[in-house]
């Protein structure tokens, strides 16, 4: 006979070794998992992703819509940065925020920035600069019934919109009355088809929208856009051809469509040889008061004249429905050689059949020249 002490000893299992066996391979896969669960959440691309949505929720207060960004500047990620902590942000100067998202990699990138029209003349000069002797682009109104405009840069892959919207719940404050939302965007490849343009022009508007609600500015939106205007900024129109904001003027020019609701509008008078020799400009609501602003219209205007000559500009005012007023400029842009060519009556004469159009497509009256 064999006791059970001897037949445990010669080969049964003791009792619980199954149970102790298990309990310790369950606190092995734990471990285990809890090694390599991080490497795999890290090198799966997990990490990013969760990194770059966590960047994007609230840059600019979560206004700015990505939804087509990626496809718009050609990259398959997105990290998103607000310059707003940083002391980026000039609140004096009416800038509410300043953010931008784009490739980690740093090869392209979309901006906004977000102003009160106090702050307007910073968002003037992210748009295009308009320093009086330059060629500052062209600015291609966003459409259906959006307060916005929007312009090329000169690589090729870079855009600019900026929107300017009323706020209803702040009448008659001159600091707050309007929200301006700027949005730029420089992608990997070339935005040149109006495809693209048009995904630029939607994203900025629905990023105005939502900065709107973010920042407590009660607006009437515009309709979705689906297409722009074509960009003729660097197409030549032959004397008496022009149909858009150069229409009626009696020279070759550049010009863009026109829209009632752009709050800027360019048109250029072009000489013999094709070089711009007068750019002629209209401003509407915080804009008028922002020209002035930017360098170098200190000595080119009289904001204390409804109209006149001073320098190389020459201006004109009206009166708009909104209560504000309008501002028209003609400025005189220097030849190949840097030198002017000043021709006053053709210059009166544009200034004059440019803002009667365009205050008539603005619902402006009183118009002022000089």
């Amino acid at each position: 006979m064999v006791d059970a002490t001897e037949q445990r000893r010669i080969g049964d299992p003791v009792p619980g070794a199954d149970r102790v066996k298990r309990k310790r391979l369950l606190i092995f896969g734990v471990i285990a998992f809890a090694l390599v669960a991080p490497c795999v959440f890290y090198f799966s691309g997990a990490y990013d992703r969760w990194q770059d949505e966590r960047s994007l929720a609230d840059v600019c207060r979560g206004s700015v819509d990505t939804s087509e960004v990626k496809e718009l500047l050609g990259v398959d990620r997105l990290r998103g940065h607000d310059v707003e902590a940083e002391g980026g942000v000039n609140p004096h100067a009416g800038q509410l925020n300043k953010c931008s998202v784009g490739d980690p990699e740093g090869r392209a990138w979309l901006s906004a920035a977000m102003d009160w029209s106090s702050g307007a003349a910073g968002a003037l000069h992210d748009f295009g600069g308009f320093e009086p002797y330059g060629d500052v682009g062209m600015a291609i109104p966003l459409g259906r019934g959006w307060e916005g405009v929007m312009d090329e840069g000169r690589s090729g892959n870079d855009l600019v919109a900026t929107v300017t919207m009323p706020c209803a719940n702040h009448p008659g404050d001159p600091k707050r009355s309007s929200l301006i939302v700027t949005v730029k965007g420089q992608a990997t490849h070339s935005i040149e088809a109006n495809a693209q343009r048009t995904r630029f022009a939607r994203t900025t508007v629905k990023t105005a929208e939502n900065a709107a609600r973010a920042w407590g500015c009660d607006v009437r939106p515009g309709g979705s856009i689906d297409r722009v205007s074509d960009n003729t900024a660097h197409a030549k129109v032959p004397q008496g051809k022009a149909r858009g904001t150069c229409a009626g003027i009696a020279t070759a020019v550049r010009e863009s469509a026109t829209d009632p609701k752009a709050p800027i509008e360019n048109c250029y008078l072009l000489s013999d040889s094709g070089k711009s020799r007068y750019r002629v400009s209209a401003f509407y609501g915080p804009f008028v008061q922002a020209l002035p602003a930017q360098l170098g219209y200190g000595d080119e205007l009289d904001p204390g004249k409804p109209a006149g000559r001073k320098g190389s500009s020459t201006w004109a005012t009206a009166e708009c429905p909104s209560g504000g007023k309008a501002l028209y400029i003609a400025t005189g842009l220097p030849d190949e050689s840097d030198h002017f060519a000043p021709d006053g009556q053709l210059e009166l004469s544009a200034l004059k059949t440019f803002a009667t159009r365009s205050a008539e497509r603005h619902g402006c009256t009183g118009l002022k020249l000089p």
